[in-house]
């Protein structure tokens, strides 16, 4: 396998680049242009009087409040071009189904990595880790364990396991038991309150969500993981994460927003994706099934339309189930060219639906021969 290139852009080559003469009216000096999503006193720099939407380029604007906005993303449009009537069910039918425990986790290992690679500092002041069982191995964990050791100090044995590991606790507060434990490493991070997250009520200490021992782990290897790769960490660099745009489509008429993981002074882009492989093969069917050519076509489309020509584009690729390590991965020029032009006319049939109101199957009204 030949060697990787290393990459050419450092700090301070960018600064130099920005204030050269020659290169400058090549750069679109976004930077510049970018507001607050809120002013000082906290109010919105995104929408106007009226409540409408203003075009531009964003920072800091939470998650939540950026897919609540009314304007037409990149992943609305992969899943329409999907199927219509997918579409229609995800994100007009107002039905959610809700995903199992396994599936939860495995999304919030991701969410929680990507979130730590672009926003680390954000990261320790919303979470904490949760104990494991594995972290505790010498602490009593079953109740027949606590029993024993009430038996030990002559101590009632009867109650609930709760009952008897806080008598336990009472007697001798240097007992290790594991439910005692997890109640004081969430303790120490503050005072218990509630709060609703993404719909869910959720406890909260010190301000502070606890995540999963687990998935806690699989988030700090993932960051590892690109901390280890010298081309991505120094890729991710020399910029802002989490750059929001909203613009309007002359084509099509439709307001379009996109939030770049990564935005680099220089009009150069990463995208950070978690993968249950960063094998090229494997990550290229993964491209293919998820459109991420696609979203590559609109981010860069819409960049464009507030004056910044994405240079260049790269997928910061982490695996973390199977394996840890970090792959870079450029998509082709040709492919693209192709994205372009399916993004459009899936702009075009999202413009017809949206006016007929009819989000139907590509297939519908006709009988398919399978083999």
């Amino acid at each position: 396998m030949p060697a990787a290139k290393q990459l050419s852009y450092g700090l301070d080559e960018i600064q130099e680049a920005i204030s050269n003469e020659e290169l400058a009216p090549k750069l679109s000096n976004w930077v510049e242009k970018a507001i607050e999503a809120f002013d000082a006193n906290g109010e919105p720099n995104y929408v106007d009087s009226k409540g409408e939407l203003i075009e531009g380029i964003y920072i800091n604007m939470p998650n939540d409040l950026y897919h609540s906005l009314p304007a037409l993303s990149s992943s609305q449009l992969k899943e329409f071009k999907e199927s219509p009537p997918h579409y229609y069910r995800k994100y007009l039918s107002g039905i959610e189904v809700k995903r199992t425990l396994q599936t939860q986790r495995t999304l919030d290992a991701g969410t929680l990595g990507h979130e730590l690679i672009l926003e680390p500092e954000d990261f320790y002041n919303k979470y904490f880790r949760e104990l494991l069982p594995i972290d505790e191995p010498d602490a009593l964990h079953t109740e027949a364990q606590i029993k024993a050791e009430l038996e030990k100090h002559n101590l009632k044995t009867t109650g609930t396991k709760a009952v008897k590991a806080e008598r336990l606790v009472k007697h001798d507060p240097n007992a290790r038991v594991f439910e005692h434990l997890l109640r004081l490493n969430r303790e120490k991070e503050g005072a218990q309150s509630t709060a609703v997250i993404e719909g869910e009520e959720k406890t909260l200490y010190g301000g502070k969500l606890g995540v999963d021992g687990q998935v806690w782990d699989s988030a700090i290897r993932i960051v590892k993981s690109l901390k280890n790769e010298p081309q991505a960490d120094a890729y991710i660099n020399s910029g802002l994460p989490e750059v929001a745009i909203i613009s309007r489509c002359p084509r099509s008429g439709l307001l379009l927003k996109v939030k770049f993981d990564w935005l680099r002074f220089d009009d150069e882009a990463a995208d950070v994706k978690t993968t249950r492989s960063a094998n090229p093969d494997d990550f290229s069917r993964q491209m293919r099934s998820l459109k991420y050519d696609l979203q590559q076509a609109f981010y860069t489309y819409v960049a464009s339309l507030v004056g910044i020509n994405i240079r260049r584009f790269l997928f910061v690729t982490v695996e973390y189930a199977s394996a840890d390590y970090c792959q870079l991965f450029k998509i082709k020029d040709t492919r693209l060219a192709k994205a372009f032009a399916e993004m459009h006319l899936a702009k075009d049939e999202f413009v017809e639906c949206k006016r007929s109101g009819k989000w139907l199957s590509r297939y519908s009204g006709s009988v398919i021969e399978l083999d």
